[in-house]
């Protein structure tokens, strides 16, 4: 068999060779690069426009119709219709009071409302920001048409810049309605389309102008001389297409345009992006490109010049430090291995080097591995810990919203409009706080919710209890678990006040124990109470629900409501007390038979 020929050349030659080749397609790559960037860019601004203006248009239309079912709420609703057909003076401005703190109510609705104003025919006028004479000339120009839920322009008030809606009041009933005068809705369309364009924008590189404009051409929101750019194209384009625009103003510019309609409020939104934006960004990207293969390429010619001798010489300092160890000498172990490879070294040796230094460090790695392995253990623990408490927290009792919105149905049945607001708001203040927030709150903080529930629940029972509190100046800063005390409350009167035939006594105290650094709460009724068997059935149930677990907080919580379905609330306060505070924190229970129940909790004392 012949022998192939072998061609040998110095290392130097072989590096030149290399770095040559390297030049050549470094820079094919580079222009070809560059090119596919540019026609990429391109498509690609096009493409997220249209997503951009589509996105940024939903947005704005869920808004409006959001003003629209609201307009439509305070339009017809009884309070408005009380005050422009009232005709006492005394009753109009009782009318006028109510209706400002429905309006004020109404504006909490959504953080985008500067004003609500409400202009009768017969002269009347209410806001809540602005006087008659802001709306004045929105009125004129509505007076004697027919129109519906739209928009009538844009004006300042309270130097801001708002995007005025009307709608159209008329009479309620059987009969004929009767034309009662204009709701106006004053929307602060500055800081709605900024923070829409912000909510938008995190998935767009590349900075829109928004031009927002009725269907007369009267600009609401955006830059006037750009506006005035895009009306003197006089072209009208459908929904989502896209065109280019040249600035008359300033030439270099072409922006690329998508609008889309609106035609219910006959409103058009224009979103615009300067497309030098593309070509400077390609200008930048191309400019880094060059200069960083031409460090690269610099970078290679100096391994070249300089990079054999030092190569050898850090090969020879190895070679040295491994023999060295051969030999027996174990105290270098302890120094580790010191190479000095010159002002560049080689990567293979660099590597051998931290690899002998991580075989002397490595029993001191698996110390801290260990470490951190019981480290996440622990995280992890506390991360299922805080997962079951959200759970249970989230537990309220359905019966309770069931029974308030049947009380609410009653109420309305008998148009008793003023409790249904206090309860409706009760009810809302108690689910808003049960969801929102920290997990731990002060006794201040939960005292108001449990007094809303109650205000609810003497809305049902009338004069079936009475409801008494005795707590110290030093426990309402004590910082305890969220909805711990309501769902005792609510036990004590379900299964004790509400079952009892007489009328009863609910007391809620809590005291602090300086002695053992703690504050006890205490809940108790002069209800039923509970026989011997049950109460002791109760406190085998509150010490089983934390010690038989399975680890899945729902299969957990759907036992014990099979087993205690009664004392479910009770059960589920114990368990997130266990899971805060230890098992030394169960709950305490005393009940007799005919005399009532009182139930304890206690809390380690701490304050903000």
């Amino acid at each position: 068999m012949k022998k192939k020929k072998t061609i040998l050349l110095p290392l130097g030659q072989q590096f030149i060779i290399i770095l040559i080749l390297f030049i050549v397609f470094a820079l094919g790559i580079t222009l070809y690069n560059t090119g596919e960037y540019v026609k990429v860019q391109t498509e690609f601004l096009s493409s997220s426009l249209e997503t951009y203006t589509s996105q940024l248009s939903k947005k704005i239309q869920e808004a409006y119709e959001s003003y629209e079912n609201i307009c439509y709420t305070v339009a017809y609703g009884t309070l408005v219709q009380d005050y422009l057909t009232s005709t006492n003076s005394t009753d109009s401005y009782a009318s006028y009071q109510e209706l400002r703190n429905h309006l004020d109510n109404t504006s909490l609705l959504n953080p985008y409302i500067s004003d609500i104003a409400v202009y009768g025919k017969n002269g009347v006028f209410a806001s809540l920001q602005a006087s008659s004479s802001c709306y004045r000339e929105f009125a004129d120009l509505l007076d004697g048409t027919a129109f519906h839920y739209s928009s009538v322009g844009s004006t300042r008030i309270n130097g801001t810049r708002c995007h005025i809606l009307a709608m159209p009041i008329y009479t309620q009933g059987t009969g004929q309605s009767r034309y009662l005068g204009i709701l106006f809705l004053a929307i602060d369309i500055e800081h709605l389309l900024s923070n829409s364009i912000n909510d938008t924008e995190s998935s767009n590189s590349y900075n829109p102008e928004i031009l927002f404009a009725d269907s007369g051409q009267n600009l609401i929101y955006g830059s006037d001389s750009l506006y005035e750019t895009v009306k003197e194209t006089h072209i009208f384009h459908s929904d989502s297409e896209t065109y280019e625009l040249k600035d008359t103003q300033n030439p270099s510019v072409t922006y690329i345009v998508s609008c889309y309609s609106y035609s219910k409020l006959s409103l058009i939104l224009h979103v615009l992006v300067d497309k030098s934006q593309i070509t400077g960004r390609i200008q930048r990207i191309s400019m880094h490109q060059v200069l960083g293969m031409g460090s690269l390429l610099f970078l290679v010619f100096l391994f070249v010049v300089i990079l054999y001798r030092p190569f050898l010489r850090s090969i020879i300092q190895l070679t040295d430090f491994m023999k060295t160890i051969a030999d027996g000498n174990r105290k270098v172990i302890h120094k580790g291995a010191q190479i000095q490879q010159g002002l560049i070294g080689s990567t293979e040796i660099n590597d051998i080097f931290h690899a002998f230094n991580e075989m002397l460090t490595k029993t001191e790695q698996l110390n801290h591995t260990i470490f951190d392995t019981y480290t996440r253990m622990y995280e992890l623990e506390a991360n299922k810990r805080k997962t079951e408490i959200a759970f249970l927290r989230s537990q309220i009792n359905p019966h309770f919203l069931y029974n308030t919105l049947t009380m609410i149905c009653g109420m309305a049945a008998e148009e008793k409009t003023d409790k249904i607001i206090l309860v409706a708001g009760a009810l809302s203040q108690i689910f808003r706080y049960s969801i929102k927030g920290s997990d731990m709150v002060t006794l201040r903080e939960e005292l108001e919710i449990v007094r809303s529930y109650l205000m609810i629940q003497e809305e049902r029972f009338s004069d079936r209890f009475t409801v008494r509190y005795e707590f110290s100046e030093d426990s309402y800063d004590c910082l305890i678990p969220k909805m711990v005390i309501q769902p005792l409350v609510e036990n004590a009167i379900v299964h004790g006040l509400e079952k009892s035939l007489k009328p009863g006594t609910l007391l809620i105290g809590a005291g602090r124990n300086p002695q053992h650094g703690y504050l006890a709460i205490w809940i108790f009724d002069t209800g039923v109470g509970m026989p011997e068997s049950k109460l002791q059935e109760l406190r085998s149930a509150i010490s089983l629900s934390h010690t038989e677990k399975t680890g899945d907080a729902g299969e957990d919580f759907a036992r014990m409501d099979a087993q205690n379905h009664d004392s479910i609330g009770i059960l589920n306060v114990n368990s997130r007390m266990v899971l805060y505070y230890g098992k030394e924190y169960t709950l305490l229970i005393d009940s007799e038979e005919g005399v009532g129940t009182n139930i304890q909790l206690r809390v380690p004392y701490a304050t903000r």
